[in-house]
């Protein structure tokens, strides 16, 4: 049993690689001139005159401006890993231990894989203290940073402190004096005001917004990586689609979850031109799984995001509102993109034409393909969707969602068991 000890260790090393990480790529002190100025360190100690001793810091970065030797600032970084929402006494804890060490000349951070309890913000407000959530299974959000912060605010704030609704887990959201930062840049910048900042990084993105792509235009983005592979029908090659792009695909049997328990489907890194997909229940939908990730390569996503991570209700998401948080938009259009990919429309409407002749499905005024709860109507219905999940190898459910889409079902199905497919096909012997 792994002892709290070892899980706070754990996320020090974790949060500590990520801060080295960021200052390898140039991108973690936008707010100095150099990158160069910048110190990090594990495990450090510094004299306390109160205490008469040393006292130890988990991560701790000195900033030095240039020409200077001795830093002019120190931001530390207090590591709690916990499974459960963080207690908001540790906030005051860390913030009793950092003035007797410090003084003014700190910045304290807490760093927690976890949410905290909603009274840790008054604390931190209160105190000048900053929170900081990081999930190294998650996503790094550079889209529309300044833009709408009404509505980054409302996402980043149920990313720190305990929330009721599910979102997504970004990698790294944090607080700071009645502010909300979804990057570590952002937040460096903010706390090191002397600084100059940097407008090449920081500005320049700020004014990105994801644009709106028409169902024609991704349908065109996918027309041309399905020349591209050489597709001529049936399950398309999703592997010579990721050779042919140049993307490193790898199948893994890692079970991964988020802090909220949802599976992490699969995540892809547009740097480094990977994706990786994890355990999925069903192998059907680990090809959607892969779709969706293609689609944020072939719809140019990187612009917006590092790196991305998907869950399971991310493949549900077949809608965004002009008040829903950005990052939802890119979202959307790559479930569109590996429909489109999967289920091409004009291969998908003459192979259903094919089958619905041959299980002899009509058309009697009801509808293109009709469904109610008649016995005869569902085994014909499923004999229907059987027959496109082995010529396409998608799940029934993303077969029956897409004949939702483009208006082809008239489902007239009253009983829940009956209109909730998965549970239904499994009840009566089928994979779904």
């Amino acid at each position: 049993m792994t002892s709290s000890v070892e899980k706070g260790d754990k996320l020090e090393d974790d949060f500590y690689r990520y801060l080295l990480d960021q200052k390898d790529k140039r991108e973690l002190v936008y707010g100095l001139n150099h990158p160069e100025l910048c110190e990090i360190f594990k495990k450090k100690s510094y004299p306390c005159s109160d205490r008469g001793e040393d006292v130890e810091f988990d991560v701790v970065i000195e900033l030095r401006g240039e020409g200077r030797v001795e830093p002019h600032m120190y931001i530390v970084f207090e590591c709690k890993n916990y499974k459960s929402s963080v207690p908001e006494l540790y906030v005051r804890d860390f913030s009793d231990k950092l003035s007797t060490v410090f003084g003014h000349s700190a910045k304290g951070i807490l760093v927690s894989s976890s949410r905290l309890q909603s009274g840790a913000e008054k604390i931190a407000r209160k105190r000048k203290m900053g929170i900081a959530k990081y999930d190294k299974h998650g996503i790094e959000i550079v889209a529309d940073r300044k833009g709408r912060s009404w509505t980054d605010k409302s996402y980043l704030k149920s990313q720190i402190f305990k929330d009721a609704r599910h979102t997504k887990s970004l990698k790294f959201s944090a607080y700071h004096d009645g502010k909300y930062f979804s990057s570590f840049s952002q937040l460096l910048s903010f706390l090191d005001s002397d600084q100059e900042v940097d407008g090449d990084h920081v500005i320049a993105n700020s004014g990105i917004s994801v644009p709106y792509l028409s169902d024609e235009a991704i349908k065109a983005s996918t027309k041309a990586v399905l020349e591209r592979c050489e597709h001529v029908g049936g399950a398309v090659d999703l592997a010579k689609i990721c050779e042919r792009l140049s993307i490193d695909l790898s199948l893994t049997e890692r079970n991964i979850r988020d802090e909220t328990g949802s599976p992490i489907l699969g995540s892809a890194n547009f740097d480094r031109k990977t994706i990786e997909i994890n355990f999925h229940e069903n192998e059907r939908q680990k090809r959607f799984t892969i779709g969706h990730e293609l689609g944020h390569f072939c719809l140019d996503h990187g612009r917006f995001l590092r790196s991305e991570s998907i869950i399971a209700n991310d493949l549900l998401l077949d809608k965004v509102s002009d008040d829903s948080f950005r990052y939802e938009r890119l979202e959307f259009q790559a479930n569109k993109f590996a429909a489109e990919l999967l289920l091409p429309e004009s291969e998908f409407k003459t192979k259903t034409e094919e089958l619905r002749r041959h299980i002899d499905i009509r058309d009697r005024g009801h509808g293109y393909i009709y469904v109610d709860d008649q016995p005869t109507n569902l085994r014909d219905y499923l004999l229907l969707l059987s027959g496109l999940e082995a010529y396409f190898e998608v799940s029934k459910s993303a077969i029956e969602i897409r004949f939702k889409k483009l208006g082809m079902l008239a489902d007239r199905r009253t009983n829940p068991e009956s209109t909730r497919i998965s549970s239904y096909l499994t009840s009566n012997g089928c994979d779904a």
